[in-house]
């Protein structure tokens, strides 16, 4: 029943398209409004690059004190070397450069949590990926 009320909404959508007259007019744009979309399009850029800081420290306070410590960026190699163990790569925090977790080491972290490592990892990866950019 859903599936059918899509497909009339969408058949009356596009038939409407098709259907709808031309404007009668046509923009050109010209190099004043080409710079005021440059500036929009920065403004609007700053915006959600202040929109997603904004939320990524709201999220951030919300994390107790002493796992927000230990899971701070750390310089290369303070924590895991190449000669590392297993388990010290697998709670290792996030480094810069990145930490290379190989495929293997992932799946054996999360089959046994229940992926609970898993969004340790991500997370992990997606600050070192921050911190590169």
């Amino acid at each position: 029943v859903i599936s059918t009320f899509l497909f009339l909404a969408h058949s009356s959508v596009v038939s409407e398209a098709f259907t709808a007259p031309l404007p009668n007019t046509i923009r050109i744009r010209t190099s004043h409004t080409q710079n005021n979309a440059k500036a929009d399009s920065s403004s609007s850029e700053d915006a959600i690059s202040d929109f997603c800081q904004g939320t990524n420290e709201f999220w951030k306070n919300l994390v107790i004190e002493p796992v927000r410590n230990y899971v701070e960026i750390q310089p290369a190699e303070s924590t895991v070397t190449a000669t590392s163990d297993a388990l010290t790569k697998l709670t290792a925090p996030p480094e810069r450069p990145g930490i290379p977790r190989p495929v293997w080491l992932t799946i054996l972290g999360s089959v046994p949590t229940g992926l609970i490592w898993y969004g340790y990892y991500k997370f992990s990866v997606q600050e070192e990926l921050y911190q590169y950019e």
